[in-house]
């Protein structure tokens, strides 16, 4: 399993500066350095230095891969003076969450990080594609054709917590109200195999689909975010939903779209591979692991 960047960084950074730190406080006071032992195996010693060696060979390489990446995006952002507006984030970040699906591992970043990376990858966009011409009959046939795609609907991002009877709802309830965290009583009550673990999220769900029922989607439509739903028979189970967030009906217009329409088309009708490396050689990357390939 691949660790989380954020996760690796903060793990690195700590282990790298505890690292040092203890390395220049022995050396000042003069002691003799030996090697720090982290583990022990049958007698046999893990010592800070394996293990540092061990992080680097499983992860080191992507991870400094991503960290020029992201200067390469910016050096060549700053020399064809290409920006992202703060708006495109947010515009972007706004049709991510309203496809949200909670049991998809990418989409459990924090928002910060996640508004990152869609910068990052604007920028690379809009510089893979800074050469390509589409004209404007073009974008705005293209948004006629799929305008349906810029309108969302109502979302509900949810938490769930089902159980087999009611009396057992009844008393989830009654422990929501007494102040209980919906979340950890959905890891701990909550029957669904998919979500329980997740704290009982299902992410954002629209209204009008087929994953909640009529009733459901009734009862959730008059709550606000940080409100639950009276128990709710599902088939032979009793289901509570928590809304913790909801996401406003939106029409985008053709001007709020324009840019990313023009991307779209831009980027289907060039060659180059959609990614940074593709631009190492033009920006004279060198680095520990040799020649790019």
């Amino acid at each position: 399993m691949r660790l989380k960047r954020s996760v690796l960084v903060v793990i690195i950074g700590i282990l790298l500066v505890t690292n040092m730190i203890t390395l220049v406080w022995k050396w000042s006071s003069g002691a003799i350095v030996t090697p720090e032992v982290v583990a022990s195996v049958g007698g046999e010693s893990v010592t800070r230095e394996d293990w540092l060696y061990s992080l680097e060979q499983k992860y080191g390489k992507e991870e400094l891969r991503e960290l020029i990446n992201e200067q390469v995006i910016d050096h060549l952002a700053k020399k064809y003076d290409i920006s992202v507006s703060d708006k495109e984030v947010e515009q972007e970040y706004y049709f991510i969450q309203s496809v949200y699906n909670a049991f998809d591992e990418e989409n459990l970043e924090n928002e910060d990080s996640l508004k990152d990376q869609i910068r990052s990858e604007l920028l690379l966009e809009e510089i893979l594609t800074k050469d390509v011409q589409v004209p404007d009959k073009d974008l705005k046939s293209f948004y006629e054709q799929n305008e349906h795609l810029y309108d969302i609907s109502k979302m509900f991002k949810l938490k769930q917590l089902k159980v087999q009877d009611l009396s057992e709802a009844e008393q989830a309830i009654e422990e929501l109200e007494a102040g209980s965290n919906f979340e950890a009583l959905a890891m701990e009550r909550s029957n669904d195999e998919k979500s329980a673990h997740l704290g009982g999220d299902i992410g954002y769900v629209p209204l009008d689909g087929d994953f909640l029922s009529s009733d459901a989607s009734e009862e959730i439509d008059s709550l606000s975010a940080g409100e639950w739903t009276k128990p709710i028979k599902q088939d032979s189970e009793y289901v509570i939903y928590y809304v913790e967030d909801v996401l406003k009906e939106r029409h985008f217009s053709f001007k709020e779209v324009k840019s990313q329409i023009r991307r779209q088309i831009a980027l289907e009708q060039i060659e180059t591979p959609l990614q940074p490396e593709s631009f190492w050689e033009e920006v004279g990357v060198e680095w520990f692991y040799g020649k790019q390939k």
